[in-house]
C-alpha cells in the first residue's frame, strides 16, 4: 500500500515537472511580450529581436516557398538603419500601416542618387494590387519563418479564456497538488509518531511490570530470608528448655 502511494506521488510529480517545464517559458514569453508591446507599440513585442506575429488575413496565402496562410504565426527579425539597406525584392517585410502592422513581399525598391534605399513598393502574393510605397522609416523587420496554424494558437493564447486554460488552471492545479502533497505528509508524520508514542507506552507498560514483579520477587526472598533466621532459633530453645527440665 505503501509502495503504491509512493507511486503515485513519483507520477504526480513528474506530471507536474512537466506541465512547469513547458507552460513557464509560455508565461514568460507572454508576459515579455505584453511589457514590451505596452512600452513600445510602434515596434512589435519581441523576444531576442524575433517578434511573432499572427497572422489575421490570407494576403500572403500563396505558392511560393515563404508565402503563409491565414492563422500562421510568422517570426518578423528586427531590422536597424543598416540592415534595412540591405533588403531586396522578394523579401517578405513587415512595416506599419493605419496603426497596424502589415507583412507582404517587396516587389520594387527606390533608392536615392546615393544608392541608399528610401522607399519600397510591396504586394501580398495573393493581392491582385500593390501597397504603393513604403518608406523605409515604416519598415520595422523582415520575416524569416512561419508555422501554419500556430497563430490561432498564440492569439487564443491572449484571450482571457486561453490565459486561464494554459496558466490558470495548470497554476492551481499546481497549488491543489502541494497543498495536498502536505496535508498527506503530515497526516502520515502524525500517523508515525502515534505509532511511535504506542511503541513507546508499550514498552514503559513492559518495564513498569517488569520493576512491579522484580519487586514482587523481592520481597518473596526477603520474606522466606526472615522465615529461615527464625526457626533455628526457636528449634534451639525448645533443646535448652528441654534441659532445664
Amino acid at each position: 500500500m505503501e509502495e503504491g502511494k509512493r507511486k503515485i506521488d513519483k507520477i504526480s510529480m513528474i506530471v507536474m515537472i512537466v506541465l512547469t517545464v513547458l507552460l513557464l517559458p509560455v508565461l514568460i514569453v507572454n508576459l515579455t511580450l505584453i511589457v514590451k508591446g505596452s512600452i513600445h507599440p510602434d515596434t512589435p513585442p519581441d523576444v531576442f529581436g524575433v517578434a511573432p506575429l499572427a497572422v489575421t488575413s490570407g494576403s500572403m496565402d500563396g505558392s511560393r516557398e515563404d508565402s503563409f496562410a491565414k492563422g500562421s504565426l510568422i517570426f518578423v527579425k528586427l531590422l536597424d538603419e543598416n540592415e534595412k539597406q540591405t533588403l531586396e525584392e522578394g523579401d517578405v517585410i513587415t512595416f506599419r500601416s493605419s496603426g497596424a502592422f502589415v507583412t507582404h513581399r517587396i516587389v520594387s525598391v527606390f533608392r536615392d542618387e546615393s544608392g541608399k534605399i528610401v522607399s519600397l513598393v510591396t504586394q501580398g502574393d495573393a493581392n491582385n494590387t500593390t501597397d504603393g510605397a513604403i518608406e523605409l522609416e515604416n519598415v520595422v523587420g523582415k520575416c524569416v519563418g512561419s508555422v501554419g496554424g500556430l497563430g490561432d494558437f498564440a492569439m487564443f493564447m491572449n484571450t482571457p479564456v486561453g490565459i486561464l486554460v494554459f496558466v490558470g488552471i495548470p497554476v492551481l492545479l499546481y497549488i491543489a497538488y502541494d497543498v495536498t502533497h502536505i496535508m498527506i505528509i503530515n497526516k502520515r508524520a502524525k500517523s508515525s509518531n502515534s505509532a511511535e508514542l504506542q511503541e513507546k507506552m508499550a514498552e514503559i507498560e513492559r518495564l513498569r511490570a517488569l520493576v512491579e514483579k522484580q519487586g514482587v520477587q523481592e520481597s518473596a526472598e526477603q520474606q522466606d530470608a526472615r522465615q529461615s533466621t527464625q526457626t533455628p532459633q526457636s528449634e534451639s530453645e525448645t533443646i535448652a528448655d528441654k534441659k532445664e527440665e
